[in-house]
């Protein structure tokens, strides 16, 4: 008895739908659009009364072909691990420029079409953490 012969292996699409509509986002593939996206950040650490706090805002532009744009903002507009890999990177962005340590993380995220492809903006608010400088007593 001889089973079906061999198949040459095919990249696995990025994303998958079927009847009823089911989306589901492949990882490796998203995976893969981060590491090549182009980020633009910019952000400034302000004081206020409880402290300093860092507010920034990241860009991640994900190079996409402009057919795909719709589907693919839809799919990051929905997707958990896509908006996680976002605000992943706008955290990475912000510790980077932050003159300090940041506290817990809060962000805004939007997803749009954007010439280049996918744009996904991060908007992020975090404190500050500064040690205050005590002179320690002599021994």
């Amino acid at each position: 008895m001889t089973g079906p012969g061999i198949v040459k292996a095919r990249q696995t699409p990025i994303i998958e739908e079927r009847e009823p509509l089911l989306v589901r986002a492949v990882d490796a593939r998203w995976r893969r659009l981060f590491e090549v996206a182009d980020l633009v950040t910019e952000g400034a650490a302000r004081d206020e009364v409880a402290g300093r706090v860092w507010y920034g805002s990241t860009s991640v532009i994900l190079p996409v072909e402009a057919s795909d744009g719709p589907r693919f903002a839809a799919v990051a507009t929905r997707d958990l691990h896509v908006r996680l890999r976002a605000v992943r990177a706008a955290r990475r962005e912000a510790c980077l420029r932050a003159p300090g340590r940041l506290g817990r993380l809060v962000c805004e995220i939007r997803v749009r079409i954007d010439p280049r492809g996918v744009r996904i903006d991060v908007d992020v608010q975090a404190p500050l953490i500064e040690r205050r400088a005590v002179p320690r007593p002599a021994r």
